[in-house]
């Protein structure tokens, strides 16, 4: 059936007129006595097509849930029909109302095990917001789940083109942190896979090439899912990256690993703010510390300040975490308009602050450095 596609939210969705059974049925529940539901698929990730291979299609799709019809559905790519088809891939399963995102989780599809059904079924609870399962006994939101715990698939990916430089994606758990998902490495190993290696990089500027790889963690063999709880996703300049590696021990007893998976960035959330000691309510306000010039910079950049009287001037530099990194000025200085550079060489990219006090008086204020 030709179908009405409208451009919210997703490129594609559609005004549901009549009823197929997909692979992927979500059935909405304690709907009220009206509702206006987009249930739909974002795509993460590397996704592939019915002959296996990488294909840029299938990003997104949607359709548009209102008066009388409660269910959504979907066609897997392998099992074509008159429904929206979605590809082999990891999907962001999503519910908004009224044009806000109102609940997701993640569906992973990754597998070239097709020996049975393919079908999985989601209910949405629209007056509560929340995905569940089909029995309705468990929220699933912020949750990761695969089709080879939903249903008696298995884990195969040695169909799937290029699959261990295309496996690892990211996504988020329920208090923001990167989760990495990915899958067994296939490729023929002369010896025994002892576990997965995961490795991130120093905090970079966003734009810039990641560097100081590190490794953070071992996985078991049979672990394919690892969450830095150490990281918050977010919407700062700076950012992290991770790859990850197969660990073996050929019959010599020798170990190595294999190439490693392409790799994967998380834009980081911006640094929490200090709380530096209050300054005193009855300051002069004719006292000035000024921004810093260049601002971004690297690696110097000159910091000013104005003073009224003659006092002890200190003068320091902070981390985001309120560690002190440096001492500009700790001595006694005369009124008027003064000015110190900072030389930032050894220090990594990121927002520093710096902080001034002149008898009463104090202020801060922050900078980037950006190599």
């Amino acid at each position: 059936m030709k179908k009405l596609f409208l451009l919210v939210l997703f490129p594609f969705i559609t005004f549901a007129q009549e009823y197929y059974v997909g692979e992927l049925k979500i059935q909405l529940i304690n709907t009220g006595a009206s509702w206006n539901v987009v249930v739909g698929l974002w795509g993460l990730g590397t996704r592939w097509d019915e002959n296996y291979e990488i294909t840029e299609g299938y990003y997104t799709i949607g359709e548009r849930l209102i008066n009388p019809n409660t269910e959504g559905n979907f066609d897997h790519i392998l099992d074509p029909g008159s429904n929206q088809e979605f590809a082999i891939g990891i999907y962001k399963v999503i519910a908004s109302e009224g044009g806000v995102i109102k609940a997701y989780f993640f569906m992973d599809w990754r597998t070239s095990d097709w020996s049975s059904s393919l079908d999985v079924n989601f209910k949405y609870d629209v007056g509560n917001h929340r995905f569940r399962n089909w029995a309705n006994t468990e929220t699933f939101d912020f949750s990761y789940q695969t089709l080879w715990d939903l249903t008696d698939k298995f884990l195969e990916t040695d169909g799937l083109e290029d699959y261990w430089d295309n496996c690892l994606v990211v996504t988020n758990d329920a208090n923001n942190h990167p989760r990495l998902v990915f899958g067994p490495y296939f490729e023929s190993i002369t010896g025994t896979i002892t576990g997965y290696k995961v490795y991130r990089s120093a905090t970079y500027t966003v734009g810039q090439e990641p560097s100081n790889f590190t490794l953070i963690e071992t996985l078991d063999p049979d672990e394919f899912i690892y969450v830095d709880n150490s990281v918050t996703i977010g919407n700062d300049y700076n950012a992290k990256s991770y790859y990850v590696t197969c660990a073996y021990e050929d019959p010599w007893e020798s170990t190595g690993e294999t190439g490693p998976t392409n790799t994967v960035e998380v834009i980081l959330a911006p640094p929490q703010k200090i709380s530096l000691p209050e300054q005193n309510p009855k300051q002069d306000y004719t006292f000035q510390l000024k921004q810093n010039f260049p601002n971004p910079f690297n690696p110097t950049t000159i910091i000013s300040w104005q003073s009224t009287e003659d006092n002890f001037v200190t003068l320091k530099v902070y981390d985001v975490l309120g560690r002190e990194i440096t001492t500009l000025v700790n001595e006694y200085r005369q009124a008027g308009t003064h000015s110190v550079e900072f030389n930032s060489s050894d220090l990594p990219s990121g927002v520093y602050l710096y902080r001034i006090q002149i008898g009463d008086f104090t202020d801060s204020r922050k900078l980037m450095l950006q190599k």
